[in-house]
């Protein structure tokens, strides 16, 4: 298991980008391809970055049509990251997590945020998905690793909850969505650790 400060990576040069990529992978009938499309993606940002060391990220988030072959898949994926110093992120799993040797977890619910500390210990990375601004203070309180914040109808504005989370705590958080260039610019300033990515990569 990879100690959670991995996910606070930084490079060794101070103009260093202070925002990495958050990948989400697609769901997909063929993982083959997906995880050679995130070899090739992996190896350009740390290829063309001029930057000792980035902060990244990558989730698989949507498990396999069949079950039979899901521990080899995400361990294909897994190993893809491992190559090119990514940190390697299971949704909602947790067990799942822990046995194909994944950096962590990113949760669905605080409850089951809480239980995956207690199926991976304190060496590995838990965070959770929040939409809200009360989800993101109970985040803080259970002294969760980090914090993905995305959008929904019922939710509050990306930026009020990015704001609190990055005025009260000092660990990483990622946001989820489309962004243009403008609205990019507004979150990377607004102190995010972590930008999604993938529908630009894909």
């Amino acid at each position: 298991m990879t100690d959670s400060s991995v996910i606070q990576l930084h490079a060794s040069d101070e103009s260093a980008p202070s925002c990495g990529l958050y990948i989400v992978l697609r769901e997909t009938d063929d993982h083959d391809k997906q995880n050679f499309q995130l070899g090739q993606a992996l190896h350009a940002a740390n290829r063309f970055s001029s930057y000792e060391t980035n902060r990244h990220a990558v989730e698989f988030r949507f498990p396999p049509a069949s079950s039979d072959d899901t521990k080899k898949i995400i361990s294909a994926y897994r190993d893809t990251c491992a190559r090119n110093g990514f940190v390697f992120l299971v949704a909602d799993d947790a067990a799942l997590a822990r046995d194909i040797g994944a950096d962590g977890v990113v949760c669905s619910t605080l409850a089951k945020a809480t239980q995956a500390r207690g199926i991976l210990g304190e060496d590995s990375i838990i965070g959770v998905r929040c939409a809200t601004l009360e989800q993101v203070k109970a985040a803080k309180d259970i002294e969760l690793d980090f914090v993905s914040l995305y959008s929904s109808a019922e939710g509050d504005p990306l930026l009020k909850m990015l704001g609190w989370w990055t005025t009260s705590s000092d660990n990483p958080v990622s946001v989820e969505g489309l962004f243009d260039p403008e609205t990019c610019a507004s979150i990377v300033q607004a102190g995010a650790t972590f930008i999604q990515s993938d529908h630009h990569i894909w």
